[in-house]
């Protein structure tokens, strides 16, 4: 089971690599049968082709990340809430959702879950 130094550690690269629109760190923190439900209830993406695919586009979008308090780590899940600033249409959004990640043994992700509705997005 992975500790939680290590899933806070992965969360803190996660935004560190959205940040910078570091595609290949993002895609390396995720295990290669990996699934990212974002947001939930959408079609999810399975394995690395496709989440590296949902996460070109993301990257390209220029966003702006930072975490909204405390990371939640406990047996192999991370909770987190945090902001995702970007520019659509000449303005600017703010999406604020709460990512839940659960890991393998090996401290990759296997299984993204972003949730995330209509009053969690703001202009501005």
């Amino acid at each position: 089971m992975p500790t939680p130094e290590k899933m806070h550690a992965a969360v803190h690269a996660y935004v560190r690599a959205l940040n910078a629109a570091d595609l290949d760190a993002i895609v390396a923190l995720y295990a290669e049968d990996a699934v990212v439900e974002d947001p939930v209830g959408s079609p999810p993406k399975k394995g690395l082709v496709e989440i590296r695919a949902f996460y070109a586009g993301s990257v390209a979008m220029q966003l702006e990340v930072a975490l909204e308090g405390a990371i939640r780590a406990v047996a192999s899940e991370a909770a987190f809430a945090f902001s995702v600033s970007f520019a659509m249409n000449g303005q600017r959004m703010t999406i604020h959702p709460i990512d839940v990640f659960r890991f393998n043994e090996a401290g990759q992700v296997v299984h993204m879950r972003a949730f995330f509705g209509a009053d969690n997005v703001r202009a501005g």
